[in-house]
């Protein structure tokens, strides 16, 4: 609603000069100009203009563009606020300020024609004043160049899906990150037989995949959550070495000491097996540089589980076992993709293993002469 009452705020400055209700910087041809890289200051105060809707208040600028260009506009300051573009009165683009990063407030847009536009800085709420700082540059657009192995490429989401090319040379484990100040981002990666997407696996509201690959030639979509999403963002590649003992499959036997690596399903999940001749002592941890691990271990009558008792964010569980069979499960906690250590240490049980193993023990065996007796009663 506040960016139809500039909208109309500005018309009405463009239709009527200076008579008007928007207040005394009102009159765009008065506006200050813009140039790119000199910074302005200014100050929203009780006597900026008012936007009709809400009693909030703007200060106008202007700035001459050519056809098509890529401009960046960046809002700082204790000012609670948002930067609109319009042409002509016509809105061109609004700053979306429920993704900025602390407290900042980015835009970024191409000219729909060669002229003067004007840009608004508007204040949240009828109670939000305080000093600006507004920076406007050219944007740099995207060469059209693969990104080659490893790399980075900032551009601008104009709207829709943007795509482009990732070329492996050497296979390894390539994280991709994609982020924006301006929208919440979703990535795709296709090629070969992968199809993967993330929404949230970065920080925040950005974007994160880390997938194994072979060379190749890959896709990668950039869009918005949202339809109408727009605005700059950042790209980047990274390439590491994958380990040589890398488990890519559920199933697979644990080591009764070491380690092996695994890459987590598009799920976020890897079950792996353990198998105890005899009672002993078990430490497992989920080690991961790329997600939150969890740990989950069943078997009879055990069921166990751990999100963060490692370092950071990783798993560990530590527990005197019975003999038998367990199933470990691992996953993130976000139900991400990533690469994870899975170490294995098993010791001789000690005294009070061996106690509670026994008791864990007598208890299924008390509990198997009762359930016979309510089978037999039942007959």
């Amino acid at each position: 609603m506040r960016l139809a009452a500039i909208t109309l705020a500005v018309a009405t400055v463009l239709a009527a000069g200076g008579c008007n209700r928007s207040g005394s910087n009102a009159d765009v041809g008065k506006a200050p100009s813009l140039e790119f890289d000199k910074p302005v200051s200014g100050e929203i105060t009780s006597r900026s203009g008012i936007n009709f809707n809400d009693g909030s208040h703007h200060q106008l600028y202007q700035i001459t563009l050519e056809d098509k260009q890529l401009v960046g506009m960046k809002l700082t300051g204790a000012l609670s606020g948002s930067i609109a573009v319009f042409n002509n009165g016509s809105l061109v683009a609004s700053s979306r300020t429920g993704y900025e990063r602390s407290g900042d407030v980015s835009l970024a847009f191409r000219a729909n024609g060669a002229g003067t536009y004007q840009v608004a800085v508007n204040a949240d709420s009828p109670t939000a004043y305080g000093p600006y700082r507004l920076r406007v540059e050219k944007l740099v657009p995207y060469d059209g160049k693969p990104i080659a192995g490893s790399g980075e490429v900032v551009d601008m989401l104009v709207s829709g899906s943007q795509d482009y090319t990732l070329q492996v040379d050497k296979a390894g484990l390539y994280e991709v990150n994609l982020s924006s100040d301006a929208f919440d981002t979703v990535l795709k990666l296709k090629g070969g037989e992968i199809d993967a997407e993330n929404d949230d696996g970065g920080d925040s509201t950005n974007s994160r995949l880390s997938l194994p690959l072979q060379p190749g030639k890959y896709t990668l979509g950039v869009r918005g959550l949202d339809d109408d999403a727009s605005g700059t963002f950042k790209l980047t590649v990274a390439r590491t070495e994958l380990p040589g003992n890398i488990v890519e499959r559920d199933g697979t036997q644990l080591p009764q000491s070491g380690s092996v690596f695994t890459m987590l399903d598009s799920e976020g999940r890897r079950r792996f097996l353990l198998t105890l001749e005899r009672p002993g002592d078990v430490r497992l941890d989920a080690i991961s540089g790329q997600v939150d691990t969890v740990l989950r271990v069943v078997g009879g009558d055990v069921e166990l589980v751990d999100d963060d008792g490692g370092n950071g964010t990783n798993a560990r569980l530590q527990e005197s076992l019975p003999a038998g069979h367990y199933t470990v499960d691992i996953s993130s906690l976000s139900d991400e993709q990533g690469l994870v250590e899975v170490r294995v240490q098993i010791d001789g049980a000690s005294a009070a293993g061996v106690a509670a193993s026994a008791a864990r023990a007598a208890a299924d065996a008390a509990a198997v002469p009762g359930d016979a007796a309510v089978d037999a009663a039942s007959r």
